[in-house]
């Protein structure tokens, strides 16, 4: 494996090797001076993602957990048990953005944009509708997102370096008992549980003498800190008239809010464009990158989660041993008398990380042939691979059942090989009647492959590798997928007022059955020019159809299938699956209107839309009687509709010479509708909460009990559990839906849903002379939150550390509290179930990215042309109700399981000292 410091050396040794050979051919060319109504922007966003924030009509939502996917969403959520989650093009290239293997932690799935250096990118398009999505086919129904790459410029060689340092301010606290509090909740914890008085003056927790139990630790004070982060990024490009070329490479590191993790990335890029002949060119892209991180599980699995621990365990503990004396040795405490893990052993010695290498690369050409034919194509090739691996040690770490300490790894990989060409025309048909057409061929495979393997209980800590323990899983996947499509395009323009756009995919996919295997996906486009005077007034309305699917469907279903299966210790395999021949994609139609407006010489720009989807063929489960011995059988049944409105609005408030303003901002309206469920709803879990689809309500909402108060007294209590028996005074009040006197699953409900009613953002960009300053607002409002951190923290089922508002919880009936239950070990009144007390309104406001920076122009004479100098700050200032960490949750990428707080670091407050100097 190449080691960080040598790909570095081998990366700025092809640098200077280019920078070399194009100095020699490429003539200097006098610095241009931009225009100051095109404002500057200070490079200061470290992440791809954080350039997503300023796109209209697309949901981003991420946290503080580095390394982690953000939740991407445009025009709503199309699909139950397939990805929602738009398809990326990266320079033509495909990406699928959610990965086919399990998450390797309970949440935490790797960033799959985290490869791709800001720095690099030229422009990013959002595709939701429009003639041009048919051409994705069977996997556009969610949203695309094009990415493209800076690519090389005539003119002599300009090298531009961009270096940040920065700080990211740890805001993160947890309202929890001090030492002396705990210890006075913990007596009447023990005496609600039966101890008598005599026990409790003699349990050791209570002693004063002892100095095992009279410390005074923050525990979240020692596993937080505030992060620290350094990115640079070397840029050369030019060009002469035969050849333009681009070449970068770039180094980030960024340290997380909780000790021990951290993301690095190392990215090389070249891009070339050659003119081969006069009327034949070439285009070349090249990229590698290499990405490494350690995280933290921040997500369901509250034994390991180190925020929780650290704030649910005693602060009078030890960090490490108490000898007899009294003073502590250098050895980390096991795990304490409570039952909970040693914090700093969980941060330490527990280990979460990975590696992620990925390569790209384009090789096309274009081609002249004669009069108005062009003809392009294209060969498109992209492999990465996937390192993933956890130790958990026994010293100071709760076990996992009878997995006292384990190796975990993973290893897996995807490879992607297309090829494409295009072949069109355009000409005029009369004077005011003009065509373009073109017919396009797309040839695609693609194959992902993983092996993971664990082992456990290995005779001592010391060994991190699989070649100790004893196996207690093992297991690989192969998938592969071929894709073909014929695409055909027409655009007619009738006297530069009316213009017709239509396209037609025909497209055959290997994942379903030869009575499914080839769909069609149709679109059309009418822009209407009402109005156009130029320059000072348009005004064009354009109405749109097309249709897309999703045919992300891995498992060949339209096959019978064997598994495998153990049985005492003999292997074997059963018939599990019932083949569906007729298994089709599901099918998205899109209709949407827009309006657009440009007055006032394009100073202000006014958009102005209304859309429709439709998805059908909805791929759910169809139960098959137990009986049978097999699993449920996937069907197309169901269906879904998403609509909403759409405005943008773009102006140019003073645009002089010494003095710009502009004003930008759009909102995105939704709402989400499941409309047909014939197999009935479907319910997802993860710990104890429930997500569902169901007829008439939105998708994703969460499933579970109102709670209407608590129980005062004996004489209040009208209600029995699911087992008959009664709940006690001091329980929640559940509401009984169908009035039968039993809580059970029949009186479950809808209690809050994870979809936003709108969101999106604004802008301004301020400019006087050299002086700039940029700033970014992004909002969401309806969406609610399922807080299932602050959860846990309230729950009382055990002895951890609370959040301080359990001292006034139930205790009796002249103590009735503040609304909160009583205190029970193992809850068997199930007071801890899914419910409303826990859902809050995730609506926020928040100052984004923020940016002040100062220009400084080079005279013809000076070594450089450009020095910008800037300060910058991320996630300054956020307005909202919501309790948690952070209103902007990053959970699951899960249709069903969507803004579940458990509990992840938040975006912090982030300063950034940057600077871009141009030569």
């Amino acid at each position: 494996m190449f080691t960080k410091k040598y790909i570095i050396s081998i990366c700025f040794a092809i640098l200077m090797a280019n920078s070399s050979i194009y100095a020699q051919n490429i003539a200097a060319k006098p610095a241009t001076v931009d225009s100051l109504h095109r404002l500057d922007i200070a490079p200061s966003t470290i992440s791809i993602v954080g350039k997503l924030y300023e796109k209209p009509n697309i949901s981003v939502s991420e946290s503080g957990n580095l390394g982690a996917s953000p939740v991407l969403m445009i025009r709503g959520l199309n699909s139950i048990n397939l990805s929602s989650s738009p398809l990326i093009y990266i320079d033509g290239i495909p990406m699928r953005y959610s990965g086919a293997n399990p998450t390797f932690l309970s949440t935490f799935e790797p960033d799959r944009l985290g490869f791709l250096n800001p720095n690099d990118i030229n422009n990013i398009q959002v595709l939701s509708s429009g003639f041009e999505m048919p051409k994705i086919g069977g996997r556009g129904s969610n949203g695309i997102l094009e990415i493209h790459t800076e690519r090389g410029e005539f003119g002599g060689t300009k090298v531009d370096f961009i270096s940040n340092y920065g700080l990211i301010s740890s805001n993160l606290n947890v309202p929890r008992l001090d030492a002396q509090s705990m210890k006075a909740y913990l007596w009447s914890r023990f005496q609600e549980e039966g101890m008598s008085p005599a026990q409790l003056d003699q349990h050791p927790i209570f002693s004063e003498s002892n100095p095992k139990y009279n410390f005074q630790n923050d525990w979240l004070n020692m596993i937080k800190r505030d992060g620290v982060f350094q990115d640079y990024h070397l840029k050369l490009k030019g060009g002469d008239g035969d050849a333009n070329y681009l070449f970068a490479v770039g180094y980030t590191n960024k340290e997380g809010l909780i000790k021990e993790t951290n993301f690095e990335r190392i990215g090389l890029r070249f891009n070339l464009d050659y003119q081969l002949a006069p009327n034949i060119s070439i285009y070349n892209n090249l990229s590698y990158t290499n990405t490494s991180g350690h995280y933290k599980e921040f997500g369901s699995d509250y034994n390991t989660h180190p925020i929780y621990i650290a704030s649910a365990k005693a602060p009078f503990l030890g960090t490490n041993f108490v000898n007899a004396d009294g003073s502590q040795s250098r050895i980390l405490a096991s795990v304490d008398t409570l039952g909970l893990s040693n914090p700093l052993a969980l941060v330490n010695n527990l280990s979460n990380k990975n590696q992620f290498n990925r390569i790209d690369g384009v090789m096309g050409v274009n081609w002249k042939i004669r009069g108005a034919w062009d003809l392009k194509s294209d060969l498109s090739i992209s492999y990465f691979n996937l390192s993933e691996k956890q130790f958990r040690p026994a010293l100071g770490i709760v076990p996992d059942l009878y997995r006292i300490r384990q190796n975990s790894q993973r290893s897996s990989s995807e490879f992607y090989l297309n090829w494409n060409g295009i072949l069109s025309n355009s000409g005029k048909l009369s004077e005011n009647l003009k065509y373009n057409t073109s017919i396009q061929a797309a040839i695609e495979t693609y194959e992902e492959k993983s092996v993971f393997g664990r082992k456990i209980n290995a005779g001592t800590d010391d060994f991190e590798t699989l070649q100790q323990g004893v196996v207690d899983s093992a297991s690989n996947t192969r998938y592969r997928s071929n894709l073909m499509s014929y695409i055909a395009e027409g655009i007619l323009h009738w006297n530069e007022r009316i213009s017709l756009n239509a396209s037609l995919n025909v497209q055959g996919s290997s994942n379903f059955g030869s009575n499914s295997r080839w769909n069609i996906y149709p679109g059309a486009k009418v822009y209407f020019y009402i109005l156009e005077e130029k320059p000072l007034n348009k005004w064009s309305i354009n109405l749109g159809y097309n249709r897309n699917g999703n045919h992300e469907v891995r498992g060949f279903y339209h096959f019978n299938q064997y598994y495998p299966e153990n049985y005492f210790g003999y292997g074997g395999v059963y018939f599990g699956n019932i083949a569906n021949p007729s298994l089709r994609p599901e099918i998205t139609d899109n209709y949407d209107i827009q309006s657009i407006i440009t007055p006032f010489g394009n100073r202000l720009q006014l958009n102005l839309g209304y859309y429709f989807k439709h998805t059908t063929n909805l791929i759910t489960h169809k139960t098959i009687l137990n009986e049978l011995g097999l699993q449920d059988r996937f069907e197309n049944a169901g269906s879904i509709t998403n609509q909403g409105l759409e405005l943008g609005l773009t102006s140019q408030i003073i645009a002089k010479e010494n003095i710009a303003w502009n004003l930008s901002t759009s909102v995105s309206t939704l709402k989400n509708k499941v409309t047909s469920l014939p197999n009935g709803a479907i319910e997802q879990s993860i710990g104890n909460i429930t997500g569902i689809a169901k007829e008439g309500e939105q998708l994703g909402s969460y499933y579970g009990y109102r709670v209407l108060g608590v129980f005062q007294n004996e004489s209040e209590v009208n209600l029995k559990k699911s087992d008959g028996t009664v709940y006690y005074p001091g329980d929640y009040v559940i509401e009984d839906i169908n009035n039968d006197g039993i809580i059970n699953s029949l009186d479950k409900q809808i209690i809050g849903t994870g979809l936003p009613k709108f969101f999106g953002y604004f802008s301004t960009t301020f400019q006087y002379k050299n002086f700039g300053l940029n700033l970014l607002f992004n909002f969401s409002q309806g969406a609610d939150i399922y807080n299932s951190f602050k959860q846990q923290m309230h729950l009382m089922k055990d002895f951890a550390n609370q959040d301080p508002s359990v001292l006034n919880r139930w205790r009796s009936d002249d103590e009735t509290g503040n609304g909160l239950s009583r205190a029970v070990l193992d809850d068997p009144s199930n007071n801890g179930a899914s419910s409303s007390l826990w859902v809050e309104d995730g609506s926020y406001l928040k100052l984004k990215q923020s940016s002040l920076h100062y220009n400084i122009k080079g005279k013809p004479s000076q070594f450089f042309k450009n020095i910008m100098i800037y300060l910058s700050a991320d996630n300054l200032i956020t307005w909202t109700k919501y309790s948690g960490f952070d209103p902007e949750v990053n959970g699951l990428n899960i249709s069903l399981l969507r803004n579940i707080d458990f509990g992840a670091p938040p975006l912090g407050k982030t300063f950034k000292l940057g600077l871009k100097t141009s030569f």
